[in-house]
């Protein structure tokens, strides 16, 4: 955000004669960061409800974040309710989409409608009807594996394993179990901490040959691809927004990192950190335990939105303050509802990517379909197709082997199937008697 805050002030094009400033604050809990919320929609000091539009004039006119969909609903209705466009990076909750709800929510990044799609996509590619799905037990999830249910409808898929967990779950008895259906599809839609204990969890276990299927939140992760052991549990697909760099960004994160409180990494700033109260004093005390490198080494699909972010506030307020490459208006007296106005306008190019918004706000993206290679040292992330709302585009094959995980094998011809157990893509295979036939449409018995 730093970064582009100050690449945009040094611009004498985007925002000539104007400089953005901001104010950071860190959400350390769903019910704790109130006092900072209210004090962002104030004008000076105090909130009037129901107050016209054209006289609102809070102490921000645009927000930007929290980092995911509990977070973000918790404190979005406060945010919206007054059209302050709250630009988000890290929400995908497809509940933010509905605009009666959250007029003003923006995000840059795929809504969980589209990464649902994008998945069922790949399922039917490989032509998988046996799946587990595993979420974690928060917003994000549960709106995942809503979607999935619906979306699967009519697919020939069987959801044949859900489970939302816990970070204190038994990891080991959910995959044994699933082990034991013999699924070999793991659909694992959950945040990074819960991916984390699941893929550990089956290293430890020696579950072996799957496929795991990652969400957006975790398909580009650094950590999990070192591993020791992570080659025998088989394939990770990830799904992730189209890799772009930030040219200078590295050189920032370095130059902001001299001479600053990163020279104080040590034991004893280690420990004062963790003695201290768990309290919610908005302070980020472990940011100055993080190194350059720390930072430089974050999942880059988290980058690139927030990026976009502020970017498209910036071309917002561009058109609001109608603005040159000479200089802006800055006689006008911008409102919060006027930035939304020109963000549904807003079509731009940034770093090679067009950024523009649909009706609901949400961000028209293209996915790359990311290949897991953990048998090279370092590990790597191998786009192997890129996905645009209908058809994987790629010549290759995605996978080196592809497993079989449907819960009945295909009946050969002059049989028929037989319904067995609850699931409609479990059968067993009988043979047709005579002046019969099979209906195709539904591979059943028909007289």
């Amino acid at each position: 955000m730093r970064y582009a805050v100050e690449e945009i002030n040094n611009s004498t094009t985007l925002l000539p004669n104007v400089s953005l400033g901001y104010e950071i604050f860190d959400h350390c809990s769903n019910t704790r960061n109130f006092h900072s919320v209210l004090s962002f929609i104030s004008k000076n000091g105090s909130i009037r409800p129901k107050e016209k539009l054209n006289n609102y004039q809070p102490k921000v006119i645009a927000l930007t974040g929290p980092y995911g969909s509990s977070r973000t609903i918790t404190v979005a209705p406060l945010i919206t309710m007054d059209l302050i466009p709250m630009v988000n990076y890290g929400a995908a909750s497809y509940t933010l989409s509905n605009k009666l709800q959250y007029p003003s929510f923006v995000r840059t990044i795929p809504s969980n409608k589209d990464l649902i799609e994008m998945i069922i996509h790949i399922i039917r590619w490989f032509e998988w009807n046996s799946v587990a799905f595993l979420g974690s037990q928060d917003d994000y999830s549960s709106d995942g594996l809503k979607l999935f249910n619906k979306y699967i409808n009519n697919t020939g898929i069987c959801l044949a394993y859900q489970e939302g967990l816990s970070l204190n779950a038994n990891y080991s008895l959910t995959l044994k179990k699933i082990d034991k259906l013999n699924i070999n599809v793991i659909v694992v839609f959950a945040l990074t901490q819960y991916a984390s204990k699941i893929i550990k969890a089956a290293i430890a276990n020696n579950i072996q040959d799957k496929v795991w299927i990652a969400s957006h939140s975790w398909a580009m992760n650094q950590q999990l691809p070192r591993e020791p052991g992570i080659r025998k549990i088989g394939t990770v697909i990830g799904i992730a927004e189209r890799l772009l760099s930030l040219p200078g960004f590295n050189e920032f994160v370095y130059n902001k990192a001299k001479g600053t409180a990163y020279a104080g990494h040590n034991d004893k700033a280690v420990s004062d950190v963790q003695s201290k109260n768990e309290t919610c004093n908005q302070d980020c005390d472990y940011c100055s335990l993080m190194t350059a490198e720390d930072i430089i080494n974050e999942s880059p699909t988290h980058s690139f939105a927030v990026y976009s972010a502020i970017y498209t506030i910036a071309h917002a307020l561009h058109k609001v303050l109608q603005c040159d490459t000479n200089e802006c208006h800055k006689n006008i007296t911008v409102k919060p509802y006027m930035l939304l106005e020109e963000i549904k306008l807003l079509n731009f190019s940034l770093n090679g990517r067009q950024v523009k918004y649909d009706d609901n706000y949400d961000p028209t993206i293209r996915y790359a379909v990311v290949l897991w290679c953990t048998d090279v040292n370092p590990p790597q992330f191998k786009v192997v197709g890129m996905y645009g709302g209908s058809e994987i585009n790629n010549s290759t094959t995605l996978l080196p082997t592809v497993p079989f995980s449907n819960c009945s094998v295909e009946c050969k011809a002059g049989y028929s199937r037989q319904p067995e157990g609850f699931h409609s893509c479990c059968f067993t295979c009988k043979k047709c008697p005579c002046n019969s036939y099979v209906d195709f449409s539904s591979k059943y018995l028909r007289r």
